[in-house]
């Protein structure tokens, strides 16, 4: 059973496909452009749960761009080049909706609690009726850029 948090991130997804879609190909050619701007942003944004807006905030400067660069071509191609880079921005925004809740190091354990105790019961429910999120939360832990990319600049434990 979905959870309403994996409900949020299939629903961004999809609207980052359809909107790359109406957008087009110029879309795909703007992606770098939008993570860029993620990239660059994570060392200024103030803790891991502002990483959807700094992903919704860099992929509408790229959808702002791409209506600004004139490109020509095939009608279908267009939407379909235009659809994988909103379908790839949105694999990006559910992944960091689904692993972009506070955790914690817990001393006891040795080990990453997510989500935190300290976040609100409601988002803990979530996280723990979610059949991806832990999963794919550990997946991103494991490795360093990813870790990097979706938590942002957070302090390994020692």
């Amino acid at each position: 059973m979905l959870s309403w948090l994996d409900v949020l991130a299939i629903t961004v997804a999809a609207f980052a496909t359809a909107l790359g879609v109406r957008r087009g190909g110029s879309f795909l050619i703007t992606l770098p452009l939008a993570a860029a701007v993620y990239w660059f942003g994570l060392d200024y944004v103030p803790s891991p749960a502002w990483l959807p807006l700094l992903g919704v905030a860099s992929g509408l400067l790229a959808t702002l761009v791409s209506g600004l660069i004139p490109i020509s071509m095939p009608y279908k191609l267009n939407g379909f080049l235009g659809g994988v880079a909103g379908f790839l921005w949105g694999a990006v925004l559910a992944l960091t909706l689904w692993v972009g809740l506070p955790s914690e190091y817990s001393p006891a354990t040795g080990a990453i609690r997510y989500p935190a105790l300290s976040t609100p019961p409601l988002i803990q429910d979530a996280v723990a009726s979610s059949a991806l999120a832990p999963r794919l939360f550990t997946a991103v832990w494991q490795n360093p850029l990813a870790r990097r990319f979706f938590l942002g600049a957070e302090e390994l434990p020692r």
